[in-house]
């Protein structure tokens, strides 16, 4: 009987050819989409799992609510709290480690190369116990400065992996260039994880004074804290701990009291500080909803993108299915009689459904053979796109293929068990006594209702991606307060005593017209947060108390260079000779200038620019400093225009310039590029030049949404192909069945036009009212994502793309069909008439 099975289906699927191949491409395109997703949700949803005791492992996060002051969040720490919380909560914490990253260079004979560095805490193999190739544990964490490489490094500088003994010389820590012996080497850590780091150093504490505000602190978070909890205690459990030692016994008790005064009276630290707990297996994907606007050690993930990707997994492939049984339900007719024979035979219609729903298996599994065919051809264009590096490793993995082959199976099932039972259910004696057809309306009226859903599903698609993509390009041109062309940005961390020959060789090259310092450029805009105390009283009433604002410091000529002019008094000018913030000697005050933008100005209490000319902030820089304002500017977005403007003060200090701005009119940039780094190579010959476009630097802030865009026009573009495919099937089977119909009209006088008219027409309707359906659904669904930007398209674009996307998806519906109607409103009507 199964043999009978399958050579019923084989030649099945031969005489109807057509309809098999769209089946089987329509079923393939379903199948590679799904398959293409799964890997890519896959390692998303399994990062870190791979770690030793993962379930033992969390992270610490930090989260200040401050009075009158925006939340500010983190997924950094105090360095104090890490030894506090792990000597207080013995019960519940087993270990806890400290780190703090570093971008230096590797020394290595006349080659300098940029390496990330982690230093850690001694416990730090306690928690993430990597796997070993030479040396252990144990073995290679006795003394602080010690460094475990991992394996790719190894053989990149010594060409083996057994490095243990060898030494790397590093520029720079704590100013000195520094040889350091490697003790182990780990194997290279996986893609799915959310450490980033080829070499982890043994911190030495001695590197950070009492006052640096890295490991002695209790409230500036530059740190990452990890824990591993104790076997049995949840997460909930030392957060509680946690809580009541902040509100009960840690040293911010008395810090809010002394910071906050009358406002701290009758409130808990908790109100303020929050330190949260998040498993590491969690960090990925949850991590961002605590970040506030800070990174992570990597790319942060997002468990919206990924629910939303999974989705569209299953809509492209319930696609697919309709198209099988829609076609499946059309061509009922055509088996009819196969049915009855059957079941006149002794068929029972069990059997009869099991027979067509195995024919449906059968056709998605060699649908998955296509399908993985087309995963391996276009996999490393997906990749290219996401930035990973997904494999699919099938005699690897059995317990892949295996899923994959019962997801196939599903599938089949899926999309077989109407037709199935609709086939099965024929009466052999109305069908062997009828000349008429055994379809009923509500099976037309069905396939109708399936035709409209995938319209629908894929209009919806379209919609979005035009909306998130119109979206990207609003946010790449929109007006950032400041003139970004023709600008680099140099990293002069590493410059050193070199800066001041390095800048005067880089302005005497003809195409550079400026080069001005600052703590950083547009897009690198990091959370630097100080309070500042308005001294003198006004209308407003905000003098004397604290403001926590974010704050950068600017070099001379930064804002001319950028083309920012004040909106009342002045920038920085060295023609007065007091701007810059100088270190004080404690019990002094220092004097220096201060500019505010727009945001900061309305924080302070002032109704226009020229009221807070001339007034002074106090704030504790380089020792206690009492800051003029000199001029004020308007807001400028100095990052993504997700996260909006905040208040924002500038002040000049030139301790804490990052990077090099350098201005430029060449149009040849190559040539100029090359000029920049052989004066680089001149005055920091053993340090790798980092160079970048601003450009660049802005547009990559956009990457996620452009990324999730060109991936829903790969999605939605073969939503609409199998949708298309499903319609050219129907088309073609209904004007098979309508031939004689269509020689009688050619008979009485229609014309080739009208014949197709007519099809068009019958086909249209189902694909208008999927429009009128999606629309409404994809304007809530982008309405809802547009709120996450603070700046954001007009709500009125989408009527014309609503209405754009309506009629390309009838201009497409009306090709698929019409070409298949003119075809045989062609042809001779004495043939049609003579259509059996």
């Amino acid at each position: 009987m199964f043999h009978n099975y399958l050579i019923t289906a084989w030649r099945n699927i031969i005489k109807n050819g057509i309809f098999s191949v769209i089946n089987i491409f329509g079923l393939s395109i379903g199948l590679m989409s799904c398959i293409l997703i799964m890997l890519f949700v896959r390692q998303e949803t399994g990062f870190d799992t791979w770690l030793k005791d993962h379930d033992q492992l969390v992270r610490m996060h930090t989260a200040y609510s401050m009075p009158n002051q925006e939340p500010f969040e983190t997924v950094r720490s105090a360095g104090s709290m890490m030894p506090a919380i792990r000597d207080y909560a013995k019960n519940e914490v087993e270990t806890g480690v400290r780190f703090i990253q570093f971008d230096l260079t590797v020394r290595q004979n006349e080659d300098a190369f940029p390496e990330q560095f982690t230093m850690v805490d001694g416990s730090f193999f306690n928690l993430f116990d990597l796997p070993f190739i030479h040396g252990s544990k144990e073995s290679s964490f006795n003394k602080p400065m010690d460094l475990v490489i991992t394996e790719e490094l190894a053989y990149k500088y010594f060409g083996k992996s057994d490095a243990v003994g060898e030494t790397l010389t590093i520029c720079c820590i704590a100013g000195n260039t520094t040889t350091l012996t490697i003790t182990g080497v780990i194997k290279d850590l996986p893609d799915a994880t959310h450490l980033n780091t080829d070499m982890i150093v043994y911190l030495q504490p001695a590197l950070f004074g009492e006052n640096d505000g890295t490991l002695h602190t209790w409230t500036s978070l530059n740190v990452y804290t990890y824990f591993k909890v104790n076997s049995g205690i949840d997460v909930q459990q030392l957060q509680e701990r946690i809580t009541f030692w902040m509100n009960n016994e840690s040293p911010l008790v008395d810090m809010l009291v002394n910071i906050l005064g009358e406002k701290a009276s009758g409130k808990k630290v908790s109100d303020f500080v929050k330190q949260r707990i998040m498993p590491v297996t969690d960090l990925h994907l949850h991590a961002k909803s605590q970040a506030g606007n800070m990174g992570d050690l990597t790319p942060m993930g997002d468990s919206k993108m990924i629910t939303t990707f999974i989705i569209v997994a299953g809509l492209v492939l319930l696609i697919a299915c309709i198209n099988f049984m829609n076609l499946s339900t059309a061509k009922a007719s055509k088996r009819a009689r196969e049915v009855a024979i059957r079941k006149v035979l002794g068929a029972s219609r069990t059997q009869v459904a099991i027979q067509f729903l195995g024919e449906a298996i059968a056709l998605v599994l060699l649908s998955l053979l296509f399908a993985l065919v087309a995963v391996e051809l276009v996999l490393p264009f997906y990749n290219e796109v996401l930035g990973k590096e997904l494999a699919l490793h099938l005699f690897d993995e059995p317990s892949l293929l295996l899923m994959l082959v019962g997801l196939a199976i599903c599938v089949g099932i899926g999309a077989g068990i109407y037709p199935a039972l609709y086939l099965s259910r024929f009466l052999p004696g109305k069908i062997l006594q009828s000349s008429k057809s055994v379809e009923s309306k509500s099976s037309a009226k069905f396939r109708s209702v399936l035709v409209v859903f995938q319209f629908a599903t894929s209009i919806i698609l379209v919609i979005s991606t035009l909306v998130v993509y119109g979206q990207t390009i609003f946010s790449n041109n929109m007006a950032v307060g400041y003139e970004s062309d023709n600008k680099l940005v140099l990293n002069i961390r590493t410059a050193q005593d070199n800066l001041p020959s390095l800048t005067q060789e880089l302005l005497n090259l003809p195409e550079v017209t400026s080069v001005v310092f600052s703590s950083e450029a547009p897009s690198q805009d990091n959370e630097n947060n100080n309070n500042f105390k308005l001294l003198e009283p006004h209308a407003n009433g905000v003098a004397n108390e604290a403001q926590l604002v974010n704050y950068h410091n600017m070099g001379y000529g930064f804002f001319e260079a950028y083309q920012v002019k004040p909106l009342a008094g002045r920038l920085f000018d060295e023609n007065f000779g007091t701007d810059t913030i100088k270190k004080v000697a404690k019990g002094e005050v220092g004097q220096a200038s201060v500019v505010l933008n727009s945001s900061a100005l309305k924080k302070f209490g002032f109704s226009n620019a020229q009221d807070a000319v001339g007034k002074t902030l106090a704030t504790n820089v380089r020792g206690k400093q009492h800051l003029t304002i000199v001029g004020v500017i308007p807001d400028i977005y100095f990052r993504s225009i997700k996260f909006g403007v905040r208040a924002s003060v500038y002040t000049l200090n030139p301790q804490r310039f990052r990077v090099a701005n350098i201005s430029f009119t060449s149009n040849n940039v190559p040539n100029l590029i090359n000029a920049i780094e052989g004066v680089w190579k001149t005055n920091v010959p053993m340090q790798p030049i980092n160079l970048e476009f601003l450009s660049e630097m802005m547009a990559a802030q956009y990457h996620d949404e452009l990324t999730t865009a060109q991936l829903f026009l790969v999605f939605s573009f073969i939503a609409i192909v199998i949708a298309c495919l499903g319609l050219y099937g129907l088309s073609a089977f209904t004007v098979e069945r309508r031939t004689k119909e269509i020689g009688i009209r050619k008979v009485m006088g229609a014309s080739v036009k009208d014949i197709v008219a007519l099809l068009i027409w019958q086909f249209s309707k189902p694909v208008v009212l999927a429009n009128l359906i999606a629309w409404p659904i994809a304007a809530y669904l982008m309405l809802t994502w547009l709120e996450i930007f603070p700046y954001r398209i007009s709500a009125i674009w989408l009527i014309p793309i609503c209405l754009g996307v309506g009629l390309l998806s009838l201009i497409i519906a009306w090709s698929t069909v019409g070409a298949n109607a003119a075809k045989v409103a062609r042809k001779n009507p004495i043939k049609a008439l003579r259509y059996e």
